[in-house]
C-alpha cells in the first residue's frame, strides 16, 4: 500500500524519525490575484458535486495547480497521480497526487522534487501523515538522483482548506496558519513563494 500505510502523523513522526514543530512558515505573503479563466473553472465547479476526493481534485486543486505551472513552465514541472517509488521496505512507494520538479517541462518525472500536493476528502491527519512520508521519500529520491535540496514544501488539501508543511532536515514545520478558498490570492501567493524559493 505504500504512502496510504501512513494512517496518522503521529506514526508518520515515530516511523521517519521526524520532529514536529509548527511555525508560521510564510509572513508577509503577496497576494496574486486568480486568473479569469480558473475564476471560471471553479464558478463552474461549484455548479457540479463535489463529493469526493476525486471530484475535489479534478475540479477544484489541479486546475489551481495548473495555473501556478504554467506561470513557470521554462522552469518547473508539474505531475499528477506519478509513482515515486523510493523504498518499499518502509512502505516509501505509490502514487502522488500532485508535485512540481525544479526542471523543465519533461515527460517522464526527474529530481529535485520541490513541492508536493496531497489531495484529500476530509481527513487532515491521513494527509498530513502521507504528505509527510511523500516528502520524506522526494529528499531521499533528490539525493539518491544527485540533487538534494535543503528543503521541501508539502501541502494537504480538502479543495476548501489548505494546510502547508516544509521539511528541512530532520524537522517537519507544520504551518499555523491554514488557507481558505475564498483566500485564492493568497493560496496562490504562497505557491510562488515557494517555487521562487528554489530558482535564482
Amino acid at each position: 500500500m505504500g504512502y496510504s500505510n501512513y494512517k496518522n502523523f503521529k506514526y508518520a513522526l515515530k516511523t521517519l524519525e521526524l520532529t514536529e514543530l509548527e511555525v508560521h512558515l510564510f509572513k508577509n505573503i503577496q497576494p496574486i490575484e486568480p486568473s479569469h479563466w480558473l475564476l471560471q473553472t471553479l464558478e463552474l465547479a461549484e455548479q457540479l458535486p463535489l463529493t469526493n476526493e476525486k471530484s475535489k481534485s479534478e475540479r477544484v486543486v489541479s486546475p489551481i495547480l495548473s495555473e501556478i505551472a504554467v506561470f513557470y513552465k521554462n522552469q518547473i514541472t508539474f505531475y499528477s497521480g506519478e509513482d515515486l517509488p523510493v523504498d518499499s521496505t518502509r512502505d516509501l512507494s505509490g502514487e502522488c497526487d500532485f508535485f512540481f520538479s525544479k526542471h523543465p517541462r519533461k515527460s517522464v518525472m526527474q529530481a529535485p522534487i520541490v513541492t508536493l500536493v496531497e489531495a484529500k476528502d476530509e481527513d487532515f491527519e491521513y494527509g498530513k501523515a502521507q504528505c509527510t512520508a511523500q516528502m520524506y521519500a522526494s529528499a531521499l529520491f533528490n539525493e539518491q538522483e544527485g540533487h538534494p535540496m535543503p528543503f521541501i514544501y508539502g501541502c494537504v488539501v480538502t479543495a476548501g482548506e489548505w494546510k502547508f508543511l516544509k521539511l528541512e532536515g530532520s524537522t517537519i514545520y507544520v504551518d499555523i496558519k491554514t488557507y481558505y478558498l475564498n483566500d485564492l490570492s493568497k493560496i496562490i501567493g504562497v505557491f510562488h513563494y515557494i517555487l521562487n524559493s528554489f530558482l535564482p
